[in-house]
């Protein structure tokens, strides 16, 4: 600290002494033979000071006496380098002038004093710290001068994540691209960093540098064919026919994928281009509307001419309370047979089937699965010729054709009675 140093009168440094004016008196007590002996005999002093070079004859053996001599005065902390001068003998003194070094470290200000030193020589010498990423303020190879300022700044450390790795950085200041510098880590071009480059570092950061890469695929993928109605009036609206199957074609698409610290993280199409066109597919939908009958709208008139059984049940919506099962399935109709496999007459209400469900003389009562037409009571009484194809569960006799072709093939469920 300047407290002791600037009180330090001129001393002895390593390659000379420190020679104080009263020293004089001191040698003249001790050997009064030697200053005679140098009071009978001169000699050449050159003294140094700075870019000034004086040079005396003199008798005097007292280093700060010849300075006098020269014309120079010592401030006191100045020394004196006596490397190359002796005593009687003449040679060289150089006067080294004290420099006041003003340090000011995180708000606490010091004075310290150098001579020749170095800046990274003052600091060593005062035992001054300095940390990894401290700074001092002046190239520490420079020579200090009389009324310099160092200031030192102390670094705060910076965590940096990047490559599964973390990385302590300290930096004095600077931003978030100044801290990635330091550290010796290289960006990608596409490489996402956060906080962002230029955010400034205010005490402890945490960086996240997340590794972008892309990678371009390309694959063969099915175009869809697009369907062409053609209406019909030659059809019922329930009817449709493919005229012109549809084919699906082909084309190349090319992908860039988008990774973040090698996990998948968006995919863009690039381009597409088609190798094969699709066929369009033609389909001829009918447009004529179906004649209704009057017994399909009207529950209460069922189109089985057979007459319900006084003990048959059934509730409001014309249902059979009591029955031994239900089957829910397929019903087409027919008509114009001159007779039954199991002899009952032809008419409305004797149906074909299969026997091995349903025997001959079993009691049915049929309704639509949506439960708008009734078919209703009806009796096991012809075999139905949909058996070897099983894709019907009853045939249905009606009075005339029109009626066959307006129920067409409908989902019914079929009331087992005994």
């Amino acid at each position: 600290m300047i407290t002791n140093s600037i009180s330090e009168s001129v001393g002895t440094r390593k390659r000379g002494f420190k020679i104080l004016t009263a020293v004089i008196t001191v040698l003249f007590a001790c050997s009064v033979t030697i200053t005679a002996f140098a009071s009978a005999n001169t000699y050449e002093v050159t003294v140094i000071d700075g870019e000034k070079s004086v040079s005396i004859t003199t008798k005097s053996s007292d280093p700060g006496e010849i300075v006098r001599q020269a014309g120079m005065r010592l401030g006191a902390n100045d020394e004196l380098d006596l490397s190359d001068y002796s005593a009687g003998k003449g040679g060289t003194i150089v006067i080294e002038r004290a420099k006041i070094i003003r340090v000011e470290d995180n708000g606490i200000i010091s004075y310290f004093v150098g001579y020749t030193d170095t800046v990274s020589e003052i600091i060593k010498k005062e035992g001054i710290a300095i940390n990894s990423g401290d700074d001092i303020g002046a190239n520490p190879s420079s020579t200090v001068f009389d009324g310099m300022k160092l200031f030192i700044k102390r670094a705060f450390t910076v965590s940096i994540d990047a490559d599964g790795e973390s990385k302590n950085v300290p930096i004095v200041k600077g931003t978030v691209a100044d801290a990635i510098e330091k550290s010796g880590i290289k960006l990608g071009a596409d490489d996402i960093v956060v906080p962002s480059l230029d955010s400034k570092l205010i005490g402890f950061t945490r960086i996240k540098i997340s590794r972008v890469s892309y990678k371009t695929k390309k694959e063969k993928e099915s175009v869809d064919f697009e369907t062409k109605i053609i209406p019909s009036g030659d059809m019922y609206i329930d009817e449709e026919v493919i005229v012109t199957p549809g084919v699906k074609g082909e084309k190349t698409v090319i992908y860039t994928e988008k990774y973040v610290d090698g996990v998948l993280d968006e995919t863009k199409v690039i381009s597409e281009r088609t190798v094969k066109k699709p066929v369009d597919q033609v389909k001829k939908v009918g447009t004529k509307k179906r004649a209704t009958l009057a017994a399909f709208k009207n529950t209460s008139a069922p189109i089985s001419d057979l007459s319900v059984p006084s003990d048959l049940k059934l509730d409001e919506n014309g249902i059979p309370v009591e029955y031994a099962y239900c089957v829910s399935g397929k019903a087409t109709a027919y008509t114009g047979d001159p007779a039954t496999a199991s002899g009952r007459k032809p008419m409305p209400g004797h149906i074909a089937v299969d026997p091995k469900e349903f025997p001959y003389g079993t009691e049915l009562y049929i309704v639509s699965a949506d439960g708008k037409y009734v078919y209703g009571y009806c009796i096991a009484a012809d075999t139905g010729g949909f058996v070897s194809m099983g894709n019907t569960d009853v045939d249905l006799y009606m009075d005339n054709e029109q009626m066959c072709r307006d129920w067409g093939n409908r989902n019914v469920k079929i009331y087992v009675l005994n």
